[in-house]
């Protein structure tokens, strides 16, 4: 995806430069006013180097550490214009005299567009302040500002040092003299919510901040948040968590602040929790892709923005019905022989559903809801007692689109009440629909199905609804009497529920290109070779390039 739904670092530097400015770290090893001579002490979740960046760990002067960051971004993005970084501890943690001898040494290294220095709120004096100034006035200056939070419990549990006046007090000195600020703020603390995370942030918005980054909580060795973590566990975010969590801040901060950062970087072998496995760039596509899924964009519950819709190439198929086709998996939603058709004769025939419905109340779940046909049309069944549908699917916009295209005044009420509020019912149906990756929305589900739709892409689409670590997590949540109704059917989806432990029959409409599988818990012959997602983290691609690796 190339549509960006943040305003991006890479895009203020655009905007402000022209081109990209890649970020050049150094350790000036100025230490920091919150540990002892002996470095000990310090913020509870700061390792002893001081967070340093890798590609700079193994170098001792700060010529070292320049010509290695410029070597590694130069081989690795082909950067050609950089920023410098004064990162690890606190910049501005020594006399102005020195932080003159030591800017200007740095700056005569290299020719940057612009320094930023890594520094704390308690750490901004008055002298540090005009130098700033006068600085600023050579070369663009940003202060990298320590936030990390506006608790004041919380600063105090982590051993912060200051506390939140302390903190806006110095974003109001820097603006005084004219000096650009980055804050950066943590996510996860313990004993904190989403709350204290959304009062940091639109706090910070309201002193005008220039940029913002932020992360989860990082859990590192030799800290003492380790050993607080050790006597007693507490939560820390996954990746899945962890971006429920970013999305609603970015939504909350305004169109024109830059998302600076929205992770961070730990070595594995320094990292206690916690332990993730999807790689840095696939975390910013997952963020990206769940937004523009969603329909939401950067500051939208602050700007009330209107969701635009881009045109869909639309078709309408034998049976009637309209379905899109999907730039993304450049493939259409349904058989060409229609919709309804499939709907009929494969879920709802092949699961008994009607007849289910005159014994029972019934509980469906719906993966790949998309643009709903089939769960409609199970709610128009005639039925003597309730069904409930829960309906997963990562793309919320596509509802919109089929209540737009949707010809029958039933079913685009329907669309549209599930789009605008989650949910749809009356007094035998209801459906919740619940938007994200099924991978992890699956795992929130507390009670059991008699009924599973499973209707994916097709296989070399979207694997990750057809490895065997997905079925595994359907099994948990399917009845032992109950019935699975996949749309897609070949050797590598039926070895993988044969793996799980289902029993299947295969289904093929005749004259028609709609098939899929019928399938119970019992036992099958199965062959090792089936798509897996051992994380439930892997994007799509990688799942297959991970198949076809182990061949």
């Amino acid at each position: 995806m190339t549509e960006q739904p943040y305003f991006t670092f890479k895009s203020y530097m655009k905007k402000n430069y022209n081109t990209t400015l890649h970020t050049i770290p150094v350790d000036l090893d100025l230490g920091c006013p919150n540990r002892d001579e002996n470095n000990n002490s310090g913020c509870s979740f700061c390792p002893q180097n001081g967070a340093r960046a890798a590609q700079i760990l193994d170098a001792k002067d700060v010529e070292t550490q320049i010509k290695n960051a410029l070597e590694f971004s130069q081989k690795r993005y082909k950067a050609k214009e950089f920023i410098l970084y004064i990162q690890a501890y606190t910049g501005t943690f020594t006399s102005v005299i020195k932080q003159k001898e030591s800017y200007s040494k740095l700056l005569e290294l290299y020719n940057f567009k612009a320094i930023s220095i890594g520094t704390r709120p308690d750490c901004l004096n008055k002298s540090t302040l005009e130098y700033l100034q006068e600085l600023n006035k050579q070369i663009d200056v940003y202060v990298d500002l320590g936030v990390q939070t506006l608790n004041d419990k919380t600063l105090k549990d982590i051993n912060r040092g200051h506390d939140s006046k302390q903190t806006i007090k110095a974003i109001k000195d820097l603006k005084k003299y004219g000096i650009k600020i980055f804050a950066h703020i943590i996510v996860g603390f313990k004993n904190e919510s989403r709350k204290d995370w959304l009062n940091s942030v639109k706090t910070l918005c309201k002193e005008n901040i220039d940029g913002i980054k932020i992360h989860n909580l990082h859990i590192i060795k030799n800290t003492a948040l380790e050993k607080e973590y050790k006597k007693e566990v507490f939560k820390t975010f996954n990746e899945y968590e962890y971006a429920e969590e970013l999305i609603f801040l970015i939504r909350n901060i305004p169109s024109n602040i830059p998302i600076v950062r929205t992770s961070t970087d730990t070595p594995k072998c320094d990292l206690i929790a916690p332990i993730w496995n999807m790689q840095k760039g696939q975390f910013v596509e997952y963020i990206n892709e769940s937004m523009l899924y969603r329909g939401f964009k950067q500051g939208d519950l602050i700007e009330k923005k209107e969701l635009k819709l881009t045109k869909q190439n639309c078709f309408e198929l034998e049976d009637g019905s309209v379905t899109i086709w999907d730039k993304i998996y450049k493939d259409y939603y349904h058989p060409k022989n229609g919709a309804y058709v499939q709907a009929k004769k494969l879920f709802l025939e092949q699961s008994k559903l009607k007849e289910e419905l005159q014994e029972k109340d019934i509980s469906l779940l719906d993966i790949g809801f998309g643009m709903g046909i089939n769960s409609l049309m199970a709610i128009k069944l005639e039925k003597k007692f309730k069904l409930d549908i829960t309906a997963l699917d990562k793309n919320k916009v596509i509802i919109k689109h089929s209540e737009i295209l949707n010809k029958n005044k039933e079913e685009k009420e329907i669309l549209k009440s599930l789009y605008e509020n989650y949910e749809y019912k009356n007094s035998n149906n209801h459906i919740k629909l619940l938007i994200g990756d099924a991978r992890f929305t699956i795992t929130k589900l507390d009670k059991k199905f008699d009924i599973v739709f499973l209707d994916p892409f097709l296989p070399n689409l979207n694997p990750s609804l057809l490895s065997f670590d997905f079925i595994m997590l359907i099994k948990k949540v399917l009845k032992k009497s109950g019935i699975i109704i996949c749309s897609q059917n070949n050797e590598l989806i039926r070895n993988a529920f044969a793996k799980v432990g289902f029993t299947y029959k295969e289904f093929e409409l005749e004259k028609t290109d709609i098939k899929g599988l019928i399938l119970t818990l019992g036992n099958s012959f199965f062959k090792d070779n089936y798509y897996q997602d051992p994380y439930l983290i892997f994007r799509e691609k990688q799942i297959i390039t991970n198949f076809e690796q182990n061949k």
